[in-house]
């Protein structure tokens, strides 16, 4: 039977929305929506991968296993994702003998997932060929639709086809995904060998768009209350 681990990480440092994973949303801390989606969720073990002290204590709070302190250096701005992965897994193996087969990424910043979404990411990689699944929601705007500028401030599309025919009706555009942040799963022994979460090949798994949000800022902490009030939250 595959073993599957969840890694929560919050760093204590974010610049945009500083505290944000203590931040209290409607009556609780930010990083408490994602510790209880893990923990209804099929994942055989949850932690917390954080540097800091009051992060770390309520997580543990909330029912997170807080088993080490991440070392400084991958709680730096551009520390990599997988970095920080490897070094949880390395840590159960090494203090508490513990294996795991897929390693499942969350962040507290998109605290409306369901435990169903975060289960279909890791069943995908249990059946299927997928290396890795992640959560995503349907892009907002067309990608065919964006205009980057050349150096003479000329205005070309990202994808370099003409809008014309059936690029300007958006019903006949292919459908584009962006990753929540919500979950990653990932097989260990490809995170291991491709050195990338977005170990290939790689499946997606649709999330609805309020359940989606995902807070960087003030304005989108401000959002996630009205999304949350709507979705019964509060």
């Amino acid at each position: 039977m595959m073993r599957s681990l969840g890694v929560i990480t919050a760093r204590g440092g974010s610049k945009r929305l500083p505290r944000k994973n203590v931040k209290q949303l409607l009556g609780k801390p930010l990083i408490a929506y994602i510790i209880e989606a893990a923990l209804n969720s099929s994942l055989d073990k949850v932690l917390v991968s954080t540097e800091d002290d009051e992060i770390a204590e309520l997580a543990k709070k909330f029912g997170a296993d807080v088993p080490f302190k991440r070392p400084d250096e991958l709680a730096e701005d551009y520390a990599s994702n997988e970095a920080v992965l490897l070094h949880a897994l390395d840590w159960l193996s090494e203090h508490r003998s513990e294996e795991y087969d897929i390693v499942v990424k969350m962040q507290p910043t998109t605290p409306f997932v369901l435990p169903e979404s975060i289960n279909a990411c890791i069943d995908s990689v249990k059946n299927t060929d997928a290396a890795c699944c992640f959560a995503a929601r349907a892009a907002a705007d067309p990608p065919q639709w964006i205009f980057g500028l050349d150096r003479h401030m000329h205005a070309h599309t990202l994808l370099g086809d003409k809008l014309v025919g059936d690029l300007v009706h958006s019903q006949h555009l292919d459908k584009y995904f962006f990753p929540t942040g919500a979950a990653y799963a990932v097989r260990v022994e490809e995170l291991r060998k491709q050195k990338c979460v977005f170990a290939e090949p790689t499946r997606l798994i649709e999330m609805d768009p309020l359940r989606s949000i995902d807070i960087d800022d003030d304005i989108d902490f401000a959002m996630a209350e009205i999304v949350g009030r709507k979705l019964g939250i509060a």
